[in-house]
């Protein structure tokens, strides 16, 4: 009996799909437009409701652009030097001892929703941690990581870090 099961499977021919239905979802998980460069051999026969024969569909993923992403331009092309990522020094601000600030997430969204407790807390900044420091670093020039001075500064006072050792420029005077 489990001589006849096993070639029963094996006179089962395979369901006739498309043998690169399968490539579209595996190779290029970020691209949503690989559905258009799909070739379907003209002997495969697709079912009527297939996600590859809807027309919706097919217009849809020829419309979607690629996700944009903020990476590093290592080498322009007009000098060859490094770039600086706009978004970073849009949204974050380099304290002069190495750190940096941002503000709070969804500090401008739905406030009529919040109270007032929940605004002054949205106002105030905050540290990024180190690893987010470490790359905010890689993404910017060398002249955003020099010391700025403005006038009349609001940043002024956490400029300076007295209190750890390695960023103290003031010797420790013990009391």
């Amino acid at each position: 009996m489990f001589r006849f099961a096993i070639s029963a499977i094996r006179t089962i021919r395979p369901l006739t799909v498309p043998f690169n239905a399968a490539k579209i979802i595996c190779y290029n998980p970020r691209s949503y437009g690989t559905v258009k460069n799909v070739p379907v051999l003209a002997n495969t026969i697709l079912n009527q409701n297939s996600l590859l024969n809807n027309k919706q569909i097919l217009d849809i993923s020829n419309n979607l652009i690629a996700v944009p992403n903020r990476t590093v331009t290592k080498f322009s092309l007009k000098r060859g030097k490094r770039k600086t990522v706009k978004a970073a020094v849009r949204r974050f601000l380099r304290l002069d001892w190495g750190c940096w600030i941002r503000t709070k997430v969804g500090k401008q969204k739905k406030m009529w929703k919040k109270h007032a407790a929940q605004k002054r807390r949205l106002k105030q900044h905050v540290f990024c941690n180190s690893t987010q420091s470490t790359m905010l670093d890689k993404m910017v020039t060398k002249c955003w990581k020099r010391p700025k001075h403005y006038v009349d500064d609001p940043y002024a006072p956490y400029h300076t870090r007295e209190e750890f050792s390695i960023t103290r420029r003031k010797p420790f005077v013990r009391q």
